[in-house]
């Protein structure tokens, strides 16, 4: 008996409490405030799509975005569809229905629930997605390679230039078979000190530049270039080395065109600190070369090498960077006037994105239309391989970068493995080898030349 008045008395207090909610207006659904937006989407005619994130700014001006939009090097820039990530029951006007013009700045309005306006406004550049294929590659064996000796490559004419300690050699771009013998006549290191070739280099127009090197202050260096595969060498200048503890001519890279205006380059190894010298109509405007210093917690290491990315004296450039004496996977861009860095990658870090192999001294810079790119040799004693890098914000936002990871475009797991050092020469002790690129004249397409000592040679077509 007792029980039932108990549940009685809980049916009761429930009627109660039902009657007396029940009764009440239901909660008004506030709409959500904002007018911020967050991301924006693209997609070209060419199904190419890219995702911004848009920073959170606090004011009431109109907020520019740069956007970088993927696409080809046919996208037009007139027909992007775009969309956004604005706070529900906001709104875009003028909405993005169809394509919308973005090959000028594009301007446009997120109205939130309350009325409240925030006008935005896309600053869009087309980043043009390059691909790559390997037109052929040639083991050391079979260019008939000499151990140890060949740590240089480059372009002249219809050629692909090759180094070796005891002469240089080209052949066809279009097969990789040998064309011919690059001609040594008169040229004199074998009087000097140190009588053999460590590298070479060639410049924007195919003319070519090597030197001997140099490892004790007082030791004699002779440049010499020539005007193509067929050409007579002529000496370009001589210099003596005169700064103490250095070596000088294990890297050489040259921007321009020598027979008119080019900057040649020497770097100084473990020291910061290269030389450079003008050249004008195939001649230096002075023997004496420009020294400039720069301050750096690491050094450009044994393979001293600096990539201007433009001719003048001035010019912005990338160099290699060890630490403890080991040539690491980074990136370093200077600014040519300052000579303070824009921008400094972290260096490669195992365990992470696999394992590194290391060994970034061997690289080359182009600016394409429409990209940035960076061709680099990851090698160590025993192994090599080929990768890229998008050097897009490098070049134009270097403060919205996180890390190097995000950088690379094209870094296959066991590159290695297909294409080896060759089994007929030794391993790689001194882990030395060159990137060479060559962009079109159009700046729609370029070659690139990877040579790596005692492994051999592989060529890319980039378009």
């Amino acid at each position: 008996m007792k029980k039932n008045v108990y549940i009685l008395l809980s049916l009761c207090i429930f009627s109660l409490a039902f009657l007396l909610t029940g009764c009440q207006e239901p909660e008004e659904l506030v709409p959500t405030a904002g007018n911020k937006l967050t991301a924006l989407s693209f997609l070209t005619a060419d199904l190419v799509d890219t995702k911004i994130t848009v920073e959170e700014t606090d004011t009431e001006g109109v907020i520019a975005i740069d956007a970088d939009v993927n696409g080809l090097k046919t996208t037009d820039m007139t027909k992007i569809s775009v969309s956004a990530n604005i706070p529900n029951n906001a709104r875009v006007e003028p909405a993005f229905v169809g394509p919308v013009d973005l090959s000028e700045p594009y301007q446009f309005e997120v109205v939130g629930a309350d009325g409240e306006r925030q006008a935005y406004v896309i600053e869009a550049r087309l980043s043009v997605v390059y691909q790559h294929q390997t037109l052929w590659r040639k083991t050391a064996t079979e260019l008939n390679f000499t151990n140890h000796n060949n740590g240089a490559v480059g372009f002249s004419g219809d050629y692909v230039v090759v180094h070796d300690r005891g002469g240089f050699f080209y052949v066809n771009i279009s097969d990789g078979e040998r064309a011919g013998d690059i001609s040594m006549e008169g040229i004199d290191w074998g009087s000097l000190q140190r009588t053999v070739p460590l590298h070479m280099a060639t410049d924007d127009a195919g003319n070519i530049a090597s030197c001997n090197f140099g490892v004790a202050e007082g030791d004699v260096i002779h440049m010499y270039w020539w005007e193509g595969v067929t050409a007579t060498p002529e000496m370009l200048f001589e210099y003596v080395l005169d700064i103490p503890g250095v070596q000088v001519g294990r890297k050489i890279y040259v921007r321009g065109d020598m027979t008119d205006h080019a900057f040649l380059y020497l770097g100084l190894s473990n020291k910061n600190m290269f030389l450079q010298w003008e050249i004008k109509n195939g001649q230096v405007v002075s023997e004496e070369p420009r020294r400039v210093d720069y301050s750096l917690d690491y050094t450009m290491g044994v393979q001293a090498k600096i990539i201007p990315i433009e001719v003048g004296a001035n010019s912005n450039y990338f160099v290699a960077r060890y630490e403890s004496g080991v040539a690491k996977v980074a990136i370093t861009y200077m600014d040519g006037t300052t000579n303070q860095p824009i921008y400094q990658s972290e260096h490669h870090i195992q365990g992470i994105y696999h394992q590194w192999l290391g060994g970034g001294h061997a690289f080359d810079y182009a600016q394409m239309d429409g990209a940035y790119y960076m061709f680099m040799l990851e090698q160590n004693t025993y192994n090599w391989m080929r990768e890229i890098f998008d050097l897009r914000k490098v070049m134009l936002r270097p403060d919205k970068i996180n890390s190097i990871m995000d950088l690379i475009k094209f870094r296959q797991w066991n590159n290695w493995l297909e294409f080896p050092l060759d089994p007929n020469f030794a391993s790689n002790g001194n882990v030395t080898g060159e990137v060479k690129v060559r962009v079109s004249p159009d700046g729609q397409s370029a070659l690139v030349a990877f040579l790596c000592t005692n492994g051999g040679v592989e060529l890319w077509e980039v378009y």
